[in-house]
């Protein structure tokens, strides 16, 4: 015993640092503590074994007896979630649903009473979410309960009645006496609470007061005596009868660094004190052993929590640029802002901010999005075949839900980097919550520089931007309940970009491109759970406005406000069905402007040859109603059969109505293998140019897309997976440009259609993702799309590549967390260039007194530019202090400086050929602190 407590309080029996496990197993066992798991133990050479809770004794719980008053007593099954916390006891119990609120209060309370053995993963405790079914039954009608279900008695695994339970018991066996030492344990840095973490306290020694730095490494006799506790969920921690002097305080916690301090302990009184945790980089995130909670998941989804966000090179810790490294996910030119999955253009899929669809995904030139990402819960990525509740698409979809301020105190950060500079505070509001969060660039300052020479490119009133978060939750009162959400946003972006000739006295507008754009959108969400039933109601309010011009001849403004609502209704229908209808809608009011010089006597229309500018009013409503069904057939299958009805009105007789059914499917093959898969119709809407009564074709009917796709998904070991997905698109009823004539009823002759629904096309490819899950010091992986996406703009005419047709796309992925709080990560994209139509030759036009060259063009995107490849790094380094937490980081794009060609800009006489370069080496710098 004595060499126990020896290794317990840092004395060693031999020189060096030996493991300290052993050694604490035996002396908390003989001070009648279980045993915790020690931050900085040795990892195992083999897999890490998960150990799931184990319950000490089994749940009881009775029929309530109120309710036997009832004339029909309710009856049925209580679906609960809740988290088994390293202290043993349940917490963040939540309802999944229930036939009744009284059976679920009861059923809340009798988990709430059970006590575990934490789970364990590598030997370490965690956090473990668990759910279970308890099914409840008026006594006269009550069946045998079965014994093997380990849904209905979670401790068939643990300890049963009369067994010995000695070495799960977790309660803290104190002497008697006054409270002398209360304390709060915080994690460092962030000033979250440290549950379930060891508390001891034994005689200093001639240890001098404040923190032990250093332990003493030589023979020490057992203390002659010692006072244990445990902190509770919220870091609070008691020591009863301590004796008056110099006090030696160990804590231990799973996942922290051990952390020791002195105190001295006057006559009759009493300290009270805070002590600050440091995470131990080994393990830098809370490990969480989740179920499955989405009742109705994606075929194929790819999620990205903000802990994976942050871990990804290259992208700055933004969201919605980490989602370009996903299988399907085409390359932009210079990186710029947008979404081209599976071969669709970037208008063609929807990204939803809280069941709405953000108006803006990024800033000027996708140096950032719009919305911040570290107030985000967690991102999902559907590439194709995606629920019901999406419409309006004809790719994919990106689901993006922020999250709940914190309620353990008042916390923010300050960041900045070469770009811009954010502020974020978050804090309780009585029961609920807020966030209020801010970002300005200063890229107007920074980009000039950065820009090559041999670009071209001169820059006025550069191009900065700013947005803002604001976000508020609060859990409603009862009668009502449920959770009310208010939330607030926008950004602005202004920019001018200035083509001047070395030789040219003064630039003026026929020299710039100049963009305006800017939104505000406030958004109200109820959701409520009673029982079986699931309530959403959401709605939303949308300004927005853009504004661009084209070297002073071409200028459009749009101004726009968009209400939208969303209103869900879900049930557990039996065990094996649940049912999810919803309806949606979108109207918004357009006012726009263009003018766009050129037409005259050789325009297409009279009403073109007249109109060098053009205003209208625009009014669209676009309702919609769907449904989805989850059906379990056996233990292993699961289907998801579905329908949406979309209906769009323009408010001047134009009205489209179609109906889009869907068919999704799980099947788990094996124990860590699934089989996912789907078919559907899906439509989008013509576009506001492409529906313009003079520009475009009112008449036009919605685009459509057939998707299918089939994925195979294994699980292995050291936390790796694979997932390899096949998919075909046919696309259909596209919109063409035309010159046809066409016959409107009620029109006496015949007019131009200008475009047309009689365009095709086929998408087809397969994605191979490769993913080591975060929680250990590496994560990465591997992302590889083979792909191509062709068009045909009418019967008749040549199949042609798609504009944003990639046929190999590669990422790799790779990031390593070192000792000392250091990171380093790595970024290789190898990607196909894109097609282009190529000039093979030029001719001289001289008639009508000047000399024009005229280029002869082949075949449309008959050619292709040079595969794109570059690599970047990111390098982090953290300091972690009581109140704050310092992260530093240097991000550099395209470290070996590869040239890559983005555009080819033709001579004047179309004989030669010049190459414009993505952007050279690009170092950011970048620094955040927290508290």
């Amino acid at each position: 015993m004595r060499r126990a407590f020896a290794a317990l309080l840092g004395a060693s029996p031999r020189a060096g640092f030996p493991s300290l496990a052993p050694a604490l197993a035996l002396a908390l066992a003989l001070s009648g503590l279980s045993t915790p798991a020690l931050a900085g133990a040795p990892e195992s050479a083999e897999q890490p074994e998960l150990v799931p809770p184990k319950a000490t004794s089994p749940l009881v719980y009775d029929y309530p007896e109120a309710l036997l008053e009832r004339d029909e007593p309710p009856s049925g099954t209580v679906n609960l979630q809740y988290v088994v916390g390293i202290d043993g006891v349940p917490k963040e119990i939540e309802v999944l649903d229930s036939p009744d609120p009284a059976l679920a209060e009861a059923a809340v309370e009798a988990l709430a009473a059970l006590r575990f053995r934490p789970g364990t993963y590598g030997g370490q405790a965690v956090e473990i979410v668990l759910t279970i079914a308890l099914e409840y039954t008026p006594p006269e009608a009550e069946l045998p309960q079965d014994e093997g279900d380990p849904d209905a008695n979670p401790a068939e695994d643990g300890a049963g009645p009369g067994e010995d339970t000695d070495d799960a018991d977790d309660t803290d066996e104190q002497p008697d006496g006054p409270e002398r030492i209360l304390g709060t344990l915080l994690e460092a840095g962030s000033g979250t609470p440290v549950g379930g973490a060891t508390v001891l306290a034994v005689p200093a020694g001639d240890y001098p007061e404040g923190r032990v730095r250093r332990q003493r490494y030589g023979d020490e006799s057992e203390p002659a005596w010692i006072v244990q506790s445990r902190a509770d969920d919220l870091g609070r921690f008691s020591l009863r009868a301590v004796p008056d002097g110099r006090v030696r305080l160990i804590f231990l916690a799973p996942n922290f660094e051990r952390l020791e301090w002195v105190v001295s302990l006057e006559p009759n009184t009493q300290l009270e004190t805070k002590y600050f945790l440091t995470r131990d980089s080994a393990t830098p995130f809370r490990t969480e052993v989740t179920v499955d909670r989405e009742a109705m998941p994606e075929a194929v989804v790819r999620t990205i929590t903000t802990e994976e966000i942050n871990e990804i090179p290259g992208t700055q810790g933004d969201a919605l640029k980490a989602v370009q490294n996903f299988p399907g996910v085409s390359r932009q030119a210079f990186g710029a802002g947008q979404l081209a999955i599976r071969g669709a253009a970037p208008g063609d899929s929807g990204v939803y901010l809280g069941y709405h669809e953000i108006p803006t995904l990024f800033h000027f030139g996708g140096i950032s999005s719009v919305f911040n990402s570290d107030v985000i819960a967690q991102l999902d990525f559907i590439p194709g075949n995606f629920d019901s509740r999406y419409g309006d698409a004809l790719g994919g979809v990106v689901n993006v839900q922020p999250r709940r301020g914190r309620r353990d105190g008042y916390h923010g950060y300050f960041d900045a980097d070469l770009f811009d500079a954010g502020l974020l505070v978050e804090g309780p509001v009585g029961e609920g919550s807020f966030v209020l969060s801010g970002r300005r660039s200063y890229v107007d300052v920074i980009l000039p520089a950065v820009i090559p020479d041999e670009v071209g490119l001169g820059l006025t009133v550069a191009p900065r931007y700013w947005d803002y978060q604001a976000l508020f939750d609060y859990p409603l009162p009862k009668p009502v309940g449920g959770e009310l959400s208010v939330r607030a946003f926008g950004s602005d972006d202004r920019s001018k970009l200035i083509f001047a000739e070395a030789n040219e006295i003064e630039a003026d507008d026929r020299d710039a491109l100049e963009t305006v754009q800017w939104f505000h959108r406030v958004d109200l969400v109820y959701r409520k759970l009673e029982g079986p039933w699931e309530f959403l109601i959401t709605p939303s309010y949308k300004r927005e406005f853009a504004s661009s011009s084209i070297f002073g001849a071409t200028r459009f403004d749009v101004e726009s406000d968009t209400f939208s609502g969303r209103a869900e209704l879900s049930r557990r229908l039996t065990k094996n069905a649940q049912l999810r209808v919803g309806a949606e809608v979108v109207s918004t009011w357009y006012a726009a402007r263009a003018e766009l010089p050129g037409f005259g006597p050789g325009a297409p229309s009279p009403a073109l040859a007249s109109a060098s500018t053009r205003e209208t009013d625009y009014v669209r409503v676009a309702p919609a109603l769907y449904g989805t069904l989850t059906l379990r057939a056996g233990q292993r299958l699961m289907l998801f059969p579905g329908v949406r009805l979309s209906h769009t009105s323009d408010l001047a007789a134009i009205e489209r109505t179609v109906a889009d059914p869907r068919l999704r499917f799980i099947l788990k093959v094996a124990d860590n293998t699934k089989l996912k898969g789907g078919v559907g119709l899906y439509s989008q809407a013509p576009g506001l140019l492409q529906g313009d009564v003079v520009f475009g074709n009112p008449r036009l009917l919605p685009e459509r897309s057939l998707h299918t796709s089939l994925s195979v998904e294994q699980l292995l070991p050291r936390d790796f997976s694979v997932e390899l997905t096949g998919f075909y698109k046919r696309l259909y009823a596209l919109s063409s440009e035309t010159t046809a004539l066409a016959l409107v009823p009620g029109e006496g002759d015949p007019s131009p259609q200008n475009f047309a629904n009689i365009g095709a096309g086929n998408i087809y490819g397969g994605e191979l993702l490769v993913k080591r899950a975060l929680g250990d010091r590496f994560y990465g992986w591997l992302s590889y799309t083979l792909m191509r996406s062709e068009r045909t703009p009418a019967p008749g005419e040549a199949t042609q590549l798609f504009d944003f047709d990639q046929t190999h796309i590669l990422t790799l992925i790779a990031s390593y967390d070192f000792p000392l709080n250091w990171r380093i990560g790595a970024r290789f994209r190898l990607v196909s260039g894109n097609p282009y139509t190529a000039t093979v030759n030029g001719v001289v036009n001289g008639g009508g007194g000047g000399v024009e060259h005229i280029p002869i063009a082949g075949p449309i995107n008959g050619a292709r530019l040079p595969a794109f490849h570059q690599l970047d790094l990111r390098v982090d380094k953290t300091w972690v202090y009581r109140r704050i937490k310092v992260t530093s980081y240097l991000d550099i794009q395209n470290v070996y400086n590869a040239e890559n060609t983005e555009f080819l800009a033709s001579s004047y006489d179309f004989q030669s050929r010049i190459p414009i370069l993505s952007l050279p080496t690009a170092p950011s710098v970048g620094m955040k602190i927290e508290w």
